[in-house]
């Protein structure tokens, strides 16, 4: 089953980025990797379990696990 997640990429933002998570659930803090144009970022999960939004969604990358890959960016 499919979790949306929204994300912020700084926690300053007010904007928030929706995501599709087919992986593990992830919960609202857990740090997860993100494609972008730029190859993958590091963000913050802002809110879990949201309804499936009427665009399409990329897909998250996985859940960071550890400091090291947290700043490693493939």
């Amino acid at each position: 089953m499919t979790q949306f997640i929204s994300v912020k990429f700084k926690d300053t933002q007010t904007r928030t980025y929706t995501y599709a998570n087919s992986g593990e659930p992830v919960a609202i803090g857990d740090k997860v990797k993100v494609p972008t144009k730029d190859g993958w970022k590091t963000v913050k999960v802002h809110e879990v379990d949201l309804e499936q939004p009427s665009f399409a969604c990329k897909t998250i990358l996985g859940k960071v696990e550890t400091k090291a890959e947290e700043n490693s960016n493939a």
